[in-house]
């Protein structure tokens, strides 16, 4: 029994599409993020100025991951693109091989 081989280069494209938009769905969060720590102590009065730090650290430790986050599926986009098109070539070579042309 022979085994189908076949890759949708579409939707290889379209997940790599995907990825781009996510990514730059989490940067943006990574940006609020980061700016909700720049409120001003002032504003959670004397006795709040400790969970005011406490919690700018951890906004800033949230933020941190989230962008990380984003930044490693910013790489799955261009290696969707890359796997589609070496899908796409080796289909095109294997036709050229077996008719002679494609």
């Amino acid at each position: 029994m022979l085994a189908r081989l076949f890759a949708d280069t579409d939707l290889i494209h379209a997940y790599g599409s995907a990825s781009s938009g996510h990514a730059a769905d989490l940067q943006a969060v990574a940006a609020r993020l980061t700016a909700l720590g720049t409120a001003s102590a002032s504003m959670f009065g004397p006795a709040g100025a400790r969970f005011h730090a406490v919690l700018t650290r951890a906004v800033e430790s949230e933020a941190r991951r989230v962008n990380d986050l984003g930044a490693a599926i910013a790489t799955s986009g261009p290696a969707a693109w890359g796997a589609a098109h070496a899908y796409a070539g080796a289909d095109a070579d294997a036709g050229n091989r077996l008719t002679g042309s494609w």
